[in-house]
């Protein structure tokens, strides 16, 4: 039998049903198209003879790799960790911190030495090469019912391989995050406004967020809307809300993107008009938007709910809140939403098994879940969590547009894409906006060179608008 897991309080604890060793090697040696289609626990070893009477099994420590994210960092050491182990008397967890920018190529190189960490957290970026490499080790169902949990788009887009009958999950999403407005409360009550005068639709926002701006000669003194740095975000949404879930996509397929549409030039058009015309923010000063909302500069940011983590440690002064951002028509879709992947297994160690995919279910439950979201700006994937008063649309002025915003109802789950391809696109803002260059003309640009890497490379983790009109299912309430 698998391993199996009952819960205490809402914390996984494992039970003693494992594989047997004979078991276990038998399946874990027994590959397809390069992925382990198994990986389950072994016999629990045989308690350790200290010579006391009545004395305990071994105490399992498992190594865990979490990424640089300090207020995250800090509740799992302080309140998760303690909280696992006080359920899971036999695990110990030992936390290690390891950069992002790190963690991909100390792992490969960490399973080539056979000292893999047990658990580890990942960029979803991470997750292709990982799994072709087989560090990541496949999530048994007896662990999660992904499509049960998490909804049919997640169960399809992180099955791997796509399509295969014996394909597995390696990594899982710990929710999804998007743009939103955010609010200084400070400056709307001194400018006579409260955050439900923010209007819905762009037309009428855009007049009052001039009217709100103010300039000093050629510095600007107070944003009504801070974007520098953030219009890749903006253009992304405006596609979604000009031409609809489909001809919004930039992806038509997993191996073509378009930025040259006139749905493209009129969301970079658009974008430029803040800036020019409504001068609702300064290119000149080069001021990124995230400092002067935090400075107490901007009426109100457009920006990714990753920041809420940094409202709350470096920005602690400014009293905040969000809004749903506009819409050319008020009205849903808002735009993208993209994943934040999270943690996988990755020990080595067979004698281990039981004892990570019990510390694995745990961070992807409801009791770690609901801690880790907030901090990190996410709404939870598991749908459970939905209804939670914390995640529910009448949870406060700091989550309830974040819970609005991501319904699959509301916004476009694009997938993920390679740091390629972001290097590519990322090559839009500063000829745009920097250089002056002529929009079609960057946009011609950068869409061939995408293209052509995609065409060379198509990429399973994106999911285009030829996969949406095949599974309409994806944009209800049901995912």
């Amino acid at each position: 039998m698998f391993v199996h897991f009952h819960h205490q309080g809402g914390i996984p604890m494992a039970t003693n049903s494992s594989l047997t060793r004979r078991q276990f090697l038998a399946m874990a040696g027994s590959l397809s198209t390069g992925v382990l289609l198994a990986a389950c626990a072994p016999a629990a070893e045989a308690p350790a003879d200290s010579g006391a009477a009545g004395a305990g099994p071994e105490t399992i420590t498992l190594v865990a790799w979490f990424t640089d994210r300090r207020t995250i960092n800090e509740m799992t050491e302080k309140e998760a960790i303690p909280e696992f182990e006080a359920a899971n008397p036999g695990i110990k967890i030992e936390m290690q911190f390891v950069p992002e920018s790190e963690l991909q190529q100390k792992l490969l190189t960490a399973k080539a030495a056979g000292n893999a960490p047990d658990v580890s957290s990942i960029d979803e970026t991470f997750l292709d090469t990982l799994t072709k490499q087989e560090v990541l080790l496949p999530i048994p169902e007896e662990v999660i019912n992904v499509r049960e949990e998490m909804g049919d788009l997640t169960a399809f887009l992180y099955r791997l391989p796509q399509g295969a009958d014996d394909g597995r999950y390696y990594g899982l999403p710990n929710g999804v995050f998007s743009s939103q407005l955010y609010y200084n409360a400070t400056l709307l009550d001194e400018l006579g406004y409260s955050p439900e005068d923010i209007p819905r639709k762009w037309d009428d926002f855009l007049i009052w967020a001039k009217d709100v701006t103010a300039w000093d000669g050629d510095t600007l003194t107070r944003s009504g809307m801070a974007i520098f740095a953030n219009e890749y975000s903006l253009y992304e949404d405006l596609r979604y809300q000009i031409a609809g879930p489909l001809d919004g996509n930039i992806f038509e397929t997993k191996d073509r993107w378009r930025h040259t549409d006139d749905v493209g030039q009129q969301a970079w058009q658009f974008v430029m008009d803040i800036f020019k015309v409504h001068r609702l923010d300064s290119i000149e000063e080069g001021l990124v938007s995230r400092e002067r909302f935090g400075a107490g500069q901007a009426v109100t940011l457009y920006n990714w709910t990753w920041f809420n983590g940094f409202m709350e440690t470096q920005y602690a002064d400014v009293d905040w809140g969000l809004v749903l951002p506009p819409t050319m028509s008020g009205e849903p879709i808002y735009g993208r939403r993209g994943p934040d992947v999270g943690f996988t297994v990755t020990t080595q160690n067979e004698n281990h098994l039981d004892a990570s995919y019990t510390f694995y279910r745990y961070l992807v439950s409801p009791a770690y879940l609901a801690r880790y979201c907030k901090l990190r700006g996410i709404q939870p994937s598991l749908k459970a969590m939905w209804d939670d008063p914390e995640f529910s649309e009448d949870s406060g002025p700091r989550w309830a547009p974040i819970a609005i915003k991501n319904r699959p109802e509301n916004s476009v789950d694009a997938g993920f894409w390679p740091r390629e391809l972001v290097d590519i696109s990322n090559q839009i803002v500063p000829a745009i906006r920097d250089e002056g260059e002529d929009i079609p003309t960057v946009l011609q640009r950068v869409e061939e060179a995408g293209n052509e890497f995609l065409q060379a490379n198509p990429q399973w983790s994106i999911l285009s608008a030829a996969d949406y009109a095949a599974n309409p299912q994806w944009l209800t309430a049901a995912g």
